[in-house]
């Protein structure tokens, strides 16, 4: 069956889990989270968006007004038909997970080490560390009426994504029309990007970065490790999980700053949200912050690093 919820989302997976979903207008892919449900009155979705994580929408293709509109024994029909339907989408669910999880494991098993001469890799000045390539290309899902089709190829940089025990859980994807994660990826994990504790240029500092080629430009300016969190959203976890594995090292967020970028929070205005996050991870965490020293919109350690090679840095 083929649902379309309100503005937001097409083809919900409809199993009591948390999904991502795709704005029926083509915009914004990737930009709704949901969760829908079977009842025996209809379908019920709280769908809400990612620049407003704490307010929810609601959805529903009800019939009446309430139970007094259905028969007790037609109610307790459809409460069986929809406890089958909700179990039987989440048995699918399931299925799809852990066939897309085997696939991400295949593809980075036979994967290569990417070529420090790869287009991403060259544009951002940077070594290929931790990057892969595929020696083939992989079809990942299927396009349909509702979504396209996602495809990896062996000029894509791959950067893979290990949850908190080394087990890979993801992967994101760069290509020259930009990122995003394969289907099937958990994004909430980390990649290690540099040697050990005692090879930096500072003993037993560990600095922390929201994008890939921020913790490279980093690593290569340091020579220190530099864990990747992926997003700003998981600069806390990722925080949390080197303060448990390392508690008396020092810890560095490495912000990007965002300069004129900002979210909506439960109706309040958050500017330059990476920056924000990390100051609010580092003192849970007890780590300090260090952003980068140009003075004129948005910019990233990569963006330092870049302008030292060219030797056009902006003043402060």
């Amino acid at each position: 069956m083929t649902h379309t919820v309100g503005l937001a989302i097409t083809n919900p997976v409809i199993d009591g889990q948390w999904h991502s979903g795709r704005r029926c207008d083509g915009k914004g892919a990737d930009k709704i989270s949901y969760v829908g449900h079977y009842l025996p009155k209809g379908l019920l979705v709280r769908y809400r968006h990612h620049k407003q994580p704490d307010t929810c929408h609601v959805w529903k293709e009800w019939e009446g007004e309430d139970h007094a509109n259905i028969d007790a024994a037609e109610y307790r029909r459809k409460k069986e038909q929809a406890e089958t339907l909700a179990q039987q989408a989440a048995t699918q669910a399931a299925r799809e997970k852990a066939r897309l999880r085997a696939m991400l494991q295949q593809i980075i098993a036979d994967s290569i080490p990417a070529a420090h001469e790869h287009p991403y890799v060259a544009k951002k000045r940077i070594l290929a560390i931790g990057g892969r390539q595929t020696r083939q290309r992989y079809a990942v899902i299927p396009e349909t009426a509702a979504t396209p089709a996602q495809y990896l190829s062996p000029s894509d940089l791959l950067i893979p994504i290990y949850d908190h025990t080394g087990y890979l859980q993801g992967i994101q994807q760069i290509t020259v029309q930009g990122r995003k994660f394969v289907r099937g990826s958990i994004k909430d994990g980390l990649c290690w990007v540099g040697g050990g504790l005692t090879t930096g240029e500072t003993a037993n500092r560990l600095y922390i970065a929201e994008g890939w080629a921020t913790a490279v430009s980093i690593h290569i300016r340091t020579r220190n490790p530099v864990i990747v969190a992926f997003s700003t959203s998981n600069l806390l976890g990722a925080g949390y999980w080197a303060r448990g594995c390392y508690p008396d090292t020092e810890l560095v967020y490495a912000v990007d700053n965002d300069i004129g970028s900002f979210i909506i929070i439960a109706g309040k205005k958050i500017e330059n949200p990476g920056k924000y996050y990390a100051e609010q991870a580092a003192i849970a965490v007890n780590a300090a912050v260090i952003k980068p020293p140009m003075s004129e919109g948005k910019s990233d350690w990569n963006d330092w690093h870049i302008s030292q090679i060219l030797n056009t840095r902006k003043p402060d």
